[in-house]
Order: C-alpha cells, then sequence, then structure tokens
C-alpha cells in the first residue's frame, strides 16, 4: 500500500481542522461492482436489445470508465452512460454495423474519445458536441432519432436499484430489466469507528438523496452524518461546482475542513471553491483518496494538480487525524 502524503505546510494546521468532509463513491463505499458494472451493461442493453445490434462482445469494459472519470464532468454516472451510448449511437450512424465487436472497434476508441472530451471542457455536453462535429447531417439526424437520454438513465437505474429498490430510489417499478439490483454489490471501505469524535462530518456527493440514504445506512453513518449535513445531486448544485462547497459550510458551520474525493471533479470541486467569493471564511482542504480502482495510477497526477493530501484510502488518514486531535 502507498504512503500518505501531506504538504508540508499542513502538518502544523492540521490539529486545528473542525470538519471533514466526505465523498461516498470511491471513498465510503467500494462501488466497481455496482455503479461502474452498471454503466458498462446499461450501454450493452442498449444497444443490443435498442439498437438491435448483436452482441458479439462488449462495447465497454467496466475498467475503461475510468477514462471518462479522469476526464472530468462525469461525476454523475448518468451523464457518464449516456456519453458512452451516444459515441455507440454515433458510431452506428457513420458506419451501420449490425454487431458490438464492429462499434467497440470503430474509431475513435473510448481513450480518444475522453480525451476530446477533456480538450472541450468535460462532461456530457462536450461528449455530444465533439460527436456533432464529425458526423456529417445525414448521420447527425440518425444520432438524434436513436440517442435517447431519459431511456438511457432509465434502463441505468433500473439496473442500478433492481426489483427491490426501484421505486424507494427513483419513484418507478421496473418497466424492462428485472431482478437484483446492483447495489447489492456495495461494499463498505470507510471504517466508521475510525471517525474522530471532536469533527463535524459533511457529505458532498453526486448521489440522488435517496441513495444517499441507503449507502450511509449500509456503512453505519446514519447516525453520525444527519441529512442537514448532505449535498447531493438534489441540493440544486452538483460538482464540480464550487457552490456545492459554499452550501456546506453554510449548513455546517464549520472553519477548516479536509475533503476526502477520489476523482478530478472532487479536486476541481475544491478548486472551484476557492475561486468564489466568501470561500475566504472557511478553509477547505483538498484530499484525494486512491482507493479507486485506478487510483494509484493517478498518484503523480493528484500530486502534480495540486492535492494537498493523497492517502491510499479514507482510513489512512483518519488513524492518522486521530494521533493530531488528541486532547
Amino acid at each position: 500500500m502507498s504512503e500518505l502524503y501531506i504538504k508540508q505546510e499542513l502538518l502544523k494546521t492540521l490539529g486545528q481542522i473542525d470538519a471533514l468532509i466526505l465523498d461516498i463513491d470511491g471513498v465510503v463505499l467500494d462501488v466497481s461492482g455496482s455503479f461502474r458494472v452498471a454503466i458498462a451493461d446499461t450501454s450493452q442493453y442498449y444497444a443490443t436489445q435498442i439498437l438491435n445490434l448483436a452482441d458479439t462482445g462488449a462495447i465497454l469494459q467496466t475498467g475503461e470508465t475510468e477514462f471518462f472519470k479522469m476526464a472530468g464532468g462525469f461525476n454523475s454516472d448518468w451523464d457518464l452512460t449516456n456519453a458512452v451510448v451516444a459515441l455507440i449511437v454515433a458510431k452506428q450512424a457513420q458506419t451501420d454495423a449490425d454487431n458490438t465487436q464492429v462499434i467497440r472497434e470503430a474509431e475513435p476508441n473510448w481513450d480518444d474519445y475522453c480525451e476530446a472530451i477533456k480538450k472541450r471542457g468535460g462532461g456530457l455536453k462536450a461528449a455530444e458536441a465533439y460527436i456533432l462535429e464529425y458526423l456529417n447531417a445525414t448521420e447527425r439526424r440518425n444520432f438524434s432519432r436513436n440517442w435517447n437520454p431519459k431511456l438511457v438513465t432509465q434502463l441505468f437505474q433500473e439496473m442500478y436499484a433492481g426489483d427491490g429498490a426501484c421505486r424507494a430510489l427513483y419513484g418507478f417499478d421496473p418497466e424492462r430489466i428485472h431482478g437484483d439490483g446492483y447495489y447489492k454489490n456495495e461494499t463498505v471501505m470507510l471504517d466508521a469507528k475510525l471517525l474522530p469524535e471532536k469533527l463535524k462530518i459533511g457529505i458532498v456527493t453526486g448521489r440522488t438523496h435517496s441513495e444517499t440514504r441507503l449507502a450511509l445506512k449500509m456503512a453505519g453513518l446514519t447516525q453520525r452524518i444527519p441529512e442537514s449535513n448532505w449535498i447531493t445531486e438534489d441540493s440544486g448544485v452538483r460538482k464540480p461546482d464550487g457552490r456545492t462547497m459554499l452550501q456546506l459550510r453554510e449548513k455546517m458551520e464549520f472553519r477548516f475542513a479536509i475533503y476526502i474525493g477520489d476523482t478530478v471533479d472532487d479536486h476541481q470541486t475544491i478548486l472551484n471553491y476557492r475561486e468564489l467569493k466568501g470561500s475566504g471564511k472557511a478553509k477547505i482542504v483538498a484530499c484525494t483518496s486512491l482507493s479507486g480502482p485506478s487510483g494509484e495510477k493517478h498518484r503523480r497526477y493528484f500530486l502534480e494538480a495540486g492535492a494537498e493530501i493523497v492517502t491510499p484510502d479514507a482510513n489512512a488518514l483518519l488513524l492518522y487525524l486521530n494521533q493530531v486531535l488528541k486532547p
């Protein structure tokens, strides 16, 4: 396991923190078997069941979802899945392919696609803009006819929640996909007993309010982190918008916090927060956890991007903080 890195100038002041802010996916819970798999499987389902392509192999490998996370702007896995499906639809419009293997092999590959998205600022709008640039007029009409973002999101929700939780999480019963929800594959990463008692604990996540409630119940954190300390997909702003942190600061009234995230968007959220008027009222330290599926590979990236703390996982930092915060 890699070492805990803390910027030298922080060492003398960490004992003054009064709050800890957590992302959920990749920090509190391991979602490599849930959200990441749902992205790939929803995309495959759309290709074979909606676009009627013959299933001759996986179009997207689960690990390739990391390309999108590193491109930025994909804190929402619904947006990420829509970006994947958008390229599948575009390739079909361009090649008239009839099977999934042809779609996968057609250019651009996922890495190049995500690089193009990153150059355009990241996120779903950048993905759509890139696609529309390289399709001709006829292909664009076919693309617009066959890409249904609302249906993509619904399929993802049905796959993630399953028959047992879809109504509770999203307010409807599954129409196309049935069985157990992928959320059951999630495992707890964060040791709740390590959370320092003297710190206020908050959440800033791309999950919906209902998904957050499910996650914190699974992690045994419902009592420790009240709903008043949550910023979720339903709060009106989403990462990497720095206003997520402004909203949480107003709720929690902290002065000095650490935010533990695991993606480019998490890190960018803190940088964006620092540019906002009023951010000087509370300092937030950017901490990146390398606990994701490709985390350690990105250590250098986050250090060069200005992460003040880089930790193997949240628990390693909590163990250190418990020593620093001793009375």
